[in-house]
């Protein structure tokens, strides 16, 4: 590597970290191999509990970078609604009636009519699109949204649209 104009090359300072990390791994690994010997014979001696403890301690040092959560929801259930909630996560004090204005009751009632007449439109789309439907023959109902060039169309028995009609009579289809 040449010279460099703005200071020194990053790679020689990012070799002696990864050279520390990677001498500091094989010394721990190194105290724990007579631990993991005793599995397999009893040529190193007595247990080394220094290294029981080494292992231990880094085994809950990774579990301990993960977060177990949801582990109880319900006890959580709408906690950010409370002020305790935002008070712990930013450290900052908030005025108790901040929460009153989150969602509007003038949002909650255009919501509401906004679903009352989107329901209404799809009654009238779903009950143009059956009664097409009731048009066509079996094979056109089955067949006509198929993308599939390679299906082939085979008819149900002859008492098969009986039985559906009868149970769509009867409520239960």
């Amino acid at each position: 590597m040449g010279p460099r104009q703005y200071g020194q090359h990053a790679f020689y300072r990012s070799f002696r970290v990864f050279n520390y990390f990677y001498v500091m791994i094989y010394q721990m690994l190194a105290i724990q191999r007579p631990v993991f010997s005793r599995f397999f014979g009893v040529s190193n001696g007595p247990l080394n509990y220094s290294g029981v403890a080494l292992y231990l301690f880094i085994t809950l040092f990774l579990l301990g970078r993960f977060r177990f959560i949801r582990s109880r929801d319900v006890l959580f259930f709408n906690r950010q609604d409370n002020p305790e909630f935002w008070y712990a996560r930013y450290n900052m004090m908030f005025p108790p009636s901040f929460l009153n204005n989150r969602v509007s009751a003038h949002w909650i009632e255009i919501n509401h009519i906004f679903g009352v007449e989107m329901l209404r439109k799809y009654q009238v789309a779903r009950k143009d699109i059956l009664d097409e439907r009731e048009l066509h023959d079996d094979r056109t109902k089955r067949t006509k949204y198929c993308s599939n060039p390679n299906y082939i169309y085979e008819p149900l028995q002859a008492d098969t649209n009986g039985k559906i009609q009868r149970l769509k009579d009867d409520g239960i289809f």
